[in-house]
């Protein structure tokens, strides 16, 4: 059998490149808990996000900046925390703004949500579509809620309702804003539709069929159901009739199924602080907790914009001051080129005047001994000289005696005293080491004259 040729199939999912994408990291000592819910939210945001993005001490945002272009990247989210202990969480539309700043008031991570339910399900397919987004509560007409909704609408696809897929509608995230205490409740869920008016007897044979043995008919298995779970606990609100074919037994088109919501994870409340301009770094556009007269914007804008002439001129005087530095090496460069030219036409020109001269005194043209005598440089006769100077310092000893005294010459004996003999006799007499000696006699001396002083010395006698 002739082995056909394999076809290459799609090695990645059509559609993943497309969109926005975001980077999600954290910056300063943020805790376990804390870079734990920098994970979290990277996995709400799959797949358009950088999963496997580590951030390291020394990387700046500017370094993400840079590279944002690179990847595709149109938001980053960075988490950090205050001098305070709040968690902070900001998120900035790259590379030119704007920065909208939130507190996170608290949260609970996602392995905390899973382990509350009371079935929880494994959602390892869930993640390889982008969520949905659902914005509640915000007011259109207030500046800030608008720009808070479009940069979140901006931070994930759109969708197109006639073209979409439910089949690949799997998760939502939800932001709820409470106008009493003025936060937004971020949540994350999993989207799933069960049949309407279904017995449960039925959804049990959809599913597997069970074991009859113990009923003489199949209407007593029917019969002896109960009413579908999603009868008594769904109401008419999230009942819809299916458009197209779902995932799940009994999802079938232009049937009515209840729509339900399983909780993910992460769960946090956030507080909008502030909006600013560009990347972290300019106009404040709103506080809440700060609030300024027209008047002191007007000089905080003038402060921010002297600040920003400032480090332009600065950096054009530093790109100034490396060209020049680049210009004046090649000038010196230059320099010690044509020296060295004239160096070398100079020591020919003198070579050429001291054969001429030799020729005019003497009559006949020099050896060439004398010409190689000539050629040596400055640097080399002085090397040479400092190298005859060695070998003849080499030779001179260290150190010249004026008296020198005779080889044969032996050094006299020292002087031994009555201790050193007697330890002598001793010793060859094959005594113990120690020896004890008498006490000597004591003597009185008187120290001088002025001084009626009288000591006690120990006098050695003379041997």
């Amino acid at each position: 059998m002739v082995k056909q040729k394999r076809k290459k199939k799609r090695t990645h999912v059509a559609g993943d490149e497309e969109g926005p994408h975001t980077f999600v990291i954290n910056k300063g000592n943020l805790g376990k808990s804390g870079v734990n819910l920098m994970l979290d939210i990277r996995k709400s945001l799959e797949p358009l996000t950088a999963r496997n993005l580590k951030a390291r001490k020394y990387n700046k945002i500017k370094d993400y900046i840079h590279v944002s272009a690179q990847y595709g990247v149109t938001h980053l989210l960075l988490l950090s925390r205050s001098l305070l202990g709040y968690v902070n969480l900001r998120v900035c539309k790259v590379p030119r703004g704007p920065t909208l700043t939130f507190r996170v008031s608290n949260y609970m991570l996602l392995k905390d949500v899973m382990n509350s339910l009371r079935r929880a399900k494994s959602m390892q397919k869930v993640h390889e579509s982008a969520p949905l987004l659902i914005m509640n509560g915000f007011d259109e007409s207030v500046p800030h809620h608008k720009l808070v909704t479009t940069t979140f609408q901006n931070m994930l696809p759109a969708v197109n309702v006639k073209t979409v897929k439910l089949a690949t509608l799997k998760r939502c995230i939800l932001m709820n804003y409470s106008a009493e205490d003025e936060t937004i409740e971020f949540r994350h869920y999993h989207i799933s539709a069960t049949p309407v008016g279904v017995n449960r007897a039925v959804k049990k044979l959809l599913k597997k069929v069970p074991d009859l043995s113990k009923y003489s008919d199949i209407s007593e298995f029917l019969t002896n159901g109960y009413f579908s779970e999603s009868d008594g606990e769904d109401g008419p609100d999230s009942q819809v009739v299916l458009p197209q074919n779902l995932a799940g037994r009994g999802n079938l088109k232009s049937n009515r199924s209840a729509i339900r919501l399983t909780e993910l994870g992460p769960k946090m409340t956030l507080k909008l602080v502030k909006i600013e301009e560009g990347v972290g770094e300019g106009e404040v556009l709103y506080h809440s907790f700060i609030k300024k007269t027209a008047e002191e914007k007007k000089e905080l804008r003038k402060r921010v914009e002297k600040r920003r002439l400032l480090k332009e001129r600065r950096k054009k005087e530093q790109e100034k001051n490396v060209e020049r530095k680049k210009a004046g090496e090649k000038v010196d460069k230059k320099k010690t080129g044509e020296k060295r030219k004239r160096e070398e036409a100079g020591d020919d020109a003198s070579e050429d005047d001291d054969v001429e001269y030799y020729t005019k005194e003497i009559g006949q043209a020099p050896e060439a001994e004398l010409l190689l005598k000539s050629k040596q440089t400055r640097r080399s006769k002085a090397f040479k000289e400092a190298g005859d100077t060695e070998k003849v310092e080499a030779k001179k000893p260290k150190h010249e005696d004026k008296n020198p005294k005779p080889a044969a010459e032996e050094k006299p004996k020292s002087k031994q005293t009555d201790r050193s003999r007697a330890f002598k006799a001793g010793k060859a007499k094959g005594e113990s080491k120690n020896v004890r000696f008498a006490p000597e006699p004591k003597t009185e001396i008187s120290h001088t004259k002025s001084t009626g002083v009288k000591g006690i010395a120990f006098r050695r006698k003379k041997g």
